[in-house]
C-alpha cells in the first residue's frame, strides 16, 4: 500500500494541511513553503482512483506534493447541526485539512448497541468536510486519549473481561478491536482517498510510545487497519519528539510523525528526528494551540503570538502541521476523562482548549493571527470572508423548584436501579454492574459507635450518610480517605459514589469505578450484607412524577426543576448557563445533558448551551445538585462564558 521508504517514519498526530505543487518544481530548502489555496483549486475532492504516497520527504497526492496544514476538530464534541459551520471556519482560517478522532465508546456505548445516525454520523461529518474543500486525517485508535472517558474505550470492556489488558496483545482486547474496526470501516471505507473520498491519512493507535514499547502489538493494530485501508490511504503514527517516544510508538509501514508545542527548539527537534528517520515528511501532528484544564486548577492558556511565531518557523522548515485543537468544543454528558499525576485530576466539562475557535465556535484573536500568517504564504486565503463571532443570548434568570432527594423512596424508584444484595467486603464496581456513569449507592448496617471511617480506594467522590444524614465527603482528588462519623449500633451507613471520569492517559488507564478497597469502621472491615443501588442518570424525567421526600441536601442529592420561555419571534441563539452559587452537579435542558458543573472548585463556572438544543416557547431544565444549593434557587443564562474563576477544594500534591 505505501509507496514509502520504510526508513521514514515521521511525526504526525492527527491533523494536517495540504500544499500542492508540481513534483517537477520541487526544490530543497524553500524559505517559504507553497501552501495550497484555501480556495480549492481541485475540481472535486471526491474523485475515484486517487493515490496518496510518500516520495522522498513529501506527501504526494496524484503526482503533486502535499503540504498539510490541518486542524483538529472532534465531531463528537458539538451538535451535528454545527459541523458545517465549524468546518467552514476552519477552512477560512487558511487550513486545508481537518483531523478527527473516532471514539469507540461514543458509537458503541453498550456492547453491540451501535450509534451511527444524527450526532453520531461520522461518515456524514467526513462528507461535509469534503464538501467544504477539506481533506481528512482520521484517528480511529482504537485508543484515542483526547481527554475522554477511558481514552475513548467503551467502559463495558472492563466489565465483560475482568482481567482485560487494554492496548496489549490480550486476545480479548484484540478480538473486540477487530469487531469494532470492521463495523467502523463498513461506514468509512468509501470515504478513503483511493475510493474517491477525502481521507488521506489514517493513524495507527495514538501516542503509543508514551504507554508501551511492544512492536508486536503495534504491528497487530497496523495489520487490522491495513485490512480495511489497504492501499487507499496512508497509515501514520504520532508521538512526542524524544526518541524514546517516537521510536517506541512507530511501526514499519506507517509514516512516523511527532508532536510538540510552541517555543520548542525546532532545529534540534529536526536534527534528533532525522538521526532515526533520515527521509520522510516532517510533520507535527499535534501542534498545541492551547492546553487542557482540570477541575481545581487555573484555566490553561497559550499566548497567540507564541503559537504563530513557532508556526512560522515550522513552515519555513518544511513541516506539515496539524493544530491540536483548532476547535475544542465541549465534554457533554459523562464523556470527560481524567489524568493522573501525583493524584487523580478530572477534566472540566468545557474543552475550549484556548483554541483558535472557542467553545461556541467563534474566532478568537489567535484565529486571526494564524489566518494572517498563512495569508503571507498564500494571499488567496484573504479571498474567503473572515468569520466573526456570532451573537449570544442572555435569556435571564430561571427559578428552580426542588423535586426531592434521589435517595428518597420515590427517588430510588424513579431514578435508581436496585442491583440487589452482596455479602462480604468486596463491593461490585460500576463496570461489573454494567453501569457506565452516574452514581452508585452502597448501604450496610453498622455495629459500632462513633469513630473513623476509612476507604483507601474511593473512585471518585464518596458522599457518606449515616441514618440518612450527610456526614462528609471523601475526595480521591484530594487523597482524602478517612472521615469521623457519628453513629450507633444498628445505624445505616450509606455510601454514594460519584464517577467523575475514567483516566484517559498513562499507566493507570484501567480505572474501575466504585469502591475498590475494603470499607473500615474503627479499624474493622465491614464485611456483612451490602445493598447496592445504581443511578445511571440517563433518563427522561416526567414532571408528573415528583420524587417528594427530603428536599434538604444533607439527606441526599436533590433534583430541581424549572422552565423558561423563548418568544417564538426571537432567533434562538447559543447561550451560557451561569451556575454561580451552586456547588456541584449536572444539568439537563430539553433532555440534553450539558455535563458537570462545579463552580465551588472551578475554574469553569458556565456551561455552554447550543442554541439548536433550545426551542421556541417552553424549555425544560433539570438540575441535580450533589452538595449545596443557594437559598435563592436561581440560575441565569448569560451571553459570555466564565471559565477562569478558581475556587479551591484542596491543595493538590
Amino acid at each position: 500500500m505505501l509507496a514509502l521508504n520504510l526508513r521514514l517514519h515521521l511525526a504526525v498526530l492527527c491533523w494536517c494541511w495540504l500544499n500542492i505543487k508540481d513534483l517537477g518544481s520541487v526544490q530543497a530548502g524553500l524559505s517559504k513553503p507553497v501552501i495550497i489555496s484555501a480556495v480549492n483549486t481541485e475540481p472535486s475532492l471526491q474523485q475515484a482512483g486517487r493515490n496518496i504516497s510518500v516520495v522522498g520527504d513529501d506527501f504526494v497526492l496524484d503526482g503533486k506534493v502535499l503540504r498539510i496544514v490541518s486542524g483538529s476538530l472532534h465531531y463528537f464534541r458539538l451538535p451535528s447541526l454545527y459541523w458545517r459551520d465549524r468546518l467552514r471556519k476552519l477552512k477560512a482560517g487558511g487550513l486545508n485539512a481537518v483531523a478527527t478522532y473516532v471514539e469507540w465508546s461514543y458509537h458503541e456505548p453498550e456492547e453491540g448497541h451501535y450509534k451511527f445516525e444524527g450526532d453520531y454520523d461520522v461518515a456524514r461529518f467526513i462528507q461535509i468536510a469534503a464538501e467544504e474543500g477539506l481533506y481528512v486525517l482520521l484517528r480511529p485508535g482504537p485508543y484515542i486519549c483526547g481527554e475522554r472517558d477511558l481514552g475513548g474505550f467503551p467502559y463495558w470492556l472492563l466489565g465483560k473481561y475482568s482481567n482485560i489488558r487494554l492496548r496489549t496483545l490480550d486476545k480479548d482486547f484484540i478480538r473486540e478491536t477487530k469487531v469494532w474496526m470492521a463495523k467502523l470501516f463498513s461506514y468509512l471505507n468509501p470515504l478513503l482517498i483511493g475510493n474517491g473520498g477525502p481521507i488521506i491519512l489514517v493513524q495507527v493507535e495514538n501516542e503509543y510510545g508514551s504507554y508501551g514499547s511492544d512492536k508486536k502489538y503495534m504491528g497487530e493494530i497496523r495489520d487490522i487497519l491495513l485490512k480495511h485501508v489497504g492501499g487507499k490511504a496512508l497509515l501514520y503514527t504520532t508521538d512526542g519528539y524524544s526518541p524514546s517516544l517516537f521510536m517506541d510508538g512507530s511501526i514499519e509501514g506507517a509514516v512516523a510523525t511527532i508532536d510538540f508545542g510552541s517555543q520548542s527548539d525546532i532545529p534540534n527537534i529536526i536534527k534528533t528526528f532525522r538521526r532515526y528517520f533520515p527521509r520522510g515528511p516532517l510533520m507535527n501532528s499535534e501542534y498545541y494551540s492551547g492546553w487542557l484544564t482540570h477541575w481545581n486548577e487555573s484555566l490553561q492558556q497559550i499566548p497567540g503570538d507564541s503559537v504563530v511565531n513557532t508556526l512560522r518557523i515550522m513552515l519555513n522548515n518544511g513541516f506539515n502541521v496539524n493544530f491540536y485543537m483548532f476547535f475544542g468544543g465541549s465534554n457533554f454528558e459523562f464523556s470527560a476523562g481524567a489524568n493522573y499525576g501525583q493524584t487523580y485530576l478530572p477534566d472540566i466539562t468545557s474543552y475550549d482548549y484556548d483554541a483558535p475557535l472557542n467553545e461556541a465556535g467563534d474566532p478568537t484573536e489567535k484565529y486571526y493571527l494564524i489566518r494572517n500568517l498563512l495569508s503571507e504564504y498564500h494571499p488567496e486565503i484573504q479571498n474567503i470572508p473572515t468569520p466573526v463571532p456570532s451573537r449570544k443570548a442572555a435569556y435571564g434568570e430561571i427559578a428552580l423548584q426542588p423535586r426531592g432527594s434521589i435517595l428518597s423512596s420515590k427517588g430510588r424508584h424513579h431514578l435508581g436501579k436496585k442491583y440487589g444484595d452482596v455479602m462480604g467486603s468486596k463491593l461490585p464496581t460500576f463496570e461489573s454492574l454494567r453501569q457506565r456513569a452516574g452514581l452508585l449507592l452502597y448501604e450496610t448496617t453498622l455495629n459500632d459507635t462513633d469513630g473513623q471511617l476509612r476507604i483507601a480506594k474511593p473512585r471518585d467522590s464518596v458522599y457518606v450518610y449515616v441514618d440518612g444524614e450527610l456526614q462528609g465527603i471523601l475526595y480521591r482528588m484530594c487523597k482524602q480517605y478517612t472521615l469521623n462519623i457519628k453513629c450507633k449500633p444498628g445505624s445505616t451507613l450509606s455510601l454514594l459514589v460519584e464517577n467523575q471520569g475514567r483516566i484517559n492517559f498513562g499507566n493507570q488507564l484501567h480505572d474501575y469505578k466504585g469502591i475498590l478497597s475494603t470499607v473500615e469502621h474503627n479499624n474493622n472491615v465491614l464485611d456483612g450484607k451490602w445493598t447496592v443501588t445504581g443511578f445511571p442518570l440517563v433518563f427522561n424525567i416526567s414532571a408528573d412524577k415528583p420524587l417528594e421526600g427530603e428536599n434538604e441536601l444533607k439527606r441526599g442529592p436533590v433534583l430541581f426543576e424549572g422552565s423558561f420561555t423563548i418568544p417564538s419571534t426571537e432567533n434562538i441563539l447559543d447561550t451560557y448557563l451561569d451556575t454561580t452559587g451552586w456547588s456541584k452537579g449536572y444539568v439537563w435542558i430539553n433532555g440534553h445533558n450539558l455535563g458537570r458543573y462545579w463552580p465551588r472548585v472551578g475554574p469553569q463556572v458556565t456551561l455552554y448551551v447550543p442554541g439548536v438544543w433550545l426551542r421556541p416557547q417552553i424549555n425544560s431544565i433539570f438540575v441535580l445538585e450533589l452538595e449545596e444549593a443557594p437559598k435563592e434557587l436561581m440560575m441565569q443564562f448569560i451571553d459570555s462564558p466564565i471559565l477562569n474563576r478558581r475556587g479551591l477544594l484542596c491543595k493538590l500534591p
